[in-house]
């Protein structure tokens, strides 16, 4: 048995397009794409930031008792 306790918790992203600011080439493809897949765009895309601005190595930097990760959900 291990000797470990997990923590789930969930923070909520929310992404605002400015539609009047995107580049007008980018507009119809973005408008065709499904809401699913703006959505799984929109994961991807923070989970790039997340990966680029070493939050995880931040968070636990220090830490010898915990660990955070990003466990990719709904």
């Amino acid at each position: 048995m291990s000797n470990l306790m997990k923590v789930p918790h969930t923070i909520t992203f929310e992404a605002t397009i400015d539609l009047d600011k995107i580049p007008s080439e980018l507009l119809p493809a973005l408008l065709a794409l499904s809401k699913e897949d703006v959505l799984r765009m929109c994961k991807e895309a923070t989970l790039h930031a997340l990966a680029e601005s070493k939050m995880l190595q931040i968070a636990n930097e220090n830490n010898t008792w915990a660990e955070v990760i990003v466990k990719e959900g709904n």
